[in-house]
Parts: structure tokens; sequence; C-alpha cells
């Protein structure tokens, strides 16, 4: 059942604006970039895969719309300024950022875990997004500001067992939202405001929870069900709309907030 209505695919908000989505090649970060071409944005997608990234934007174009891939891994700050800088250079500014590229790692307790799982978990999630955040708020605050989404997840607002690394690093891209939040509300001497908010999505069909992953483990997909107050998955069309808000205009009271998208699944734990 497609729990995403149509009417919410006609809106025009972002036309003229540059937006990059990281992560955009699947998944959140595609339905987040084919929503912001929808609306009128000139996107550019980040991933590491120049194969999948070309195909993604590919399928934009062929929809009507306007979008370019730059492969580029968000873990290497100097690949994170010059895509940002290439950015600015190319389209005179870069108005919203979607950060969310990130990573699982193998489901272990903390004591038997990988420090190489640690470290790229952390490397991905954390430091891109940080990465990533920094180039984006100075090029926004120099450019007439902007707006800000990171990808975070109910694992930033709850711990789950087995992934220690994941929720780590989701608890970090919370606190680090709110920290840029508060020091970009207001414009500072020759800057401009710019917005930083994030979201927490449940669990989503796609990616880890795909057909074959579900099939598979039946009784962790029931958990997965048991754990929200809707008891269905989301769609990535759903977190996209989320994010599409928190980005517009229509948000503009908006910075700090990290909004759970997630079927009730944090509010049942309360």
């Amino acid at each position: 059942m497609n729990h995403f209505p149509e009417s919410a695919r006609r809106l025009n908000r972002f036309e003229g604006k540059t937006s990059l989505v990281t992560g955009g090649t699947q998944g959140m970060g595609l339905a987040v970039a084919e929503a912001l071409a929808r609306e009128g944005a000139n996107v550019i997608i980040c991933g590491r895969h120049e194969a999948t990234g070309s195909k993604a934007a590919d399928r934009i174009a062929q929809a009507g719309n306007t979008a370019r891939f730059i492969a580029c891994d968000v873990a290497d700050p100097d690949a994170v300024s010059g895509m940002i800088g290439w950015i600015v250079q190319t389209y005179g500014s870069i108005d919203c950022a979607f950060n969310n590229a990130g990573v699982t790692a193998p489901h272990a307790r903390l004591g038997d875990s990988s420090v190489r799982s640690w470290q790229d978990v952390i490397n991905i999630n954390l430091n891109g997004t940080y990465y990533c955040l920094r180039a984006e708020l100075a090029a926004m605050a120099r450019g007439g500001g902007g707006a800000i989404v990171n990808n975070s997840s109910v694992a930033g607002l709850m711990a789950i067992p087995g992934q220690g690394a994941y929720v780590a690093s989701k608890f970090a891209i919370a606190g680090l939202t709110q920290a840029a939040a508060i020091e970009y509300a207001q414009a500072a001497e020759g800057t401009a405001m710019v917005r930083v908010n994030g979201v927490a999505p449940g669990p989503i069909l796609g990616g880890m929870n795909d057909s074959a992953a579900l099939d598979q483990q039946p009784e962790r997909t029931k958990r997965k069900l048991g754990a929200t107050a809707m008891r269905r998955f989301g769609q990535a069309e759903e977190v996209a709309a989320a994010v599409l808000w928190l980005l517009s205009d229509e948000a503009s009271y908006v910075t700090g907030t990290i909004l759970p998208v997630d079927g009730g699944a944090v509010a049942g734990k309360f």
C-alpha cells in the first residue's frame, strides 16, 4: 500500500535553488533528490560509486528534472571541501543540503564488535556529516543563508542493542545538529542565518529493510514492525516529505529540531 499521497508531489518550493544530497544514489537520499528536483531545484547527488550515481542522476533527468552526480567520499574532508567549492563556483550558491550518507555495522554486542567496523561507521556517519556540515555552513552563511537537514535516526533518540557504533554516531549527529542550529540561528556580521534540523527515521523499506532481508529474517522483521505504533514500515517518500518541509521556507521558524519520522516508535517507548 502506498501511504504517500499524490497531492504531496505537486508543490514548487525550490525553484532555482541549488541543493546537495549526500548518499543520494538510493533509498531515502534518492527519494529526497527526486522530490527536490520535481520541485524545481538544481540537485547535486553525492556518492562514492560512479555507476550507481550516474544511474540515479539519469533517472531524475529522464523524469524531466535536473540532477548531477559528483563522486565524493564524505569521510575525506578535502574531497568534501572541494565538492562544496565546485557547487558554489558552478551554481553561484548552495541553498539546501540533506546530509544523508551513512552506513551500519554488523550486528554484535559491544564487547564482540570490531574496531574496524566502529571506525568505518564513525568516519562516514559522524565525521562525514561534520565535514559536510562545516563546509555547507560556511558557504551558506557567506552566500545569503540556507537550510540543512541531517539524517539521524530513531537510534539517535533511543538505544538499539547490537548497533553500538551506529547508535553512538546517530546520537552525536543529533547533538551536532542542535549545536550548529544555535550557532547559526542569527546572522553574524557579514553572514546570513542558516537553519539546521534533523530527521530521525524509524524502520524504512529498502536498504537494510529490502524485501529479501525482511523475508530472510522474519523474527527481526516482526520486532521492527512491533516497535512502531503504526505497525508498519515507512516509505522513503514519507521521509523525503519531512525533509523537504524542513528545507523549505514553510519551516522558517524551525531550527534545532530532530523530527522523528518513525510511525510512533519513539513515542511508544515513553
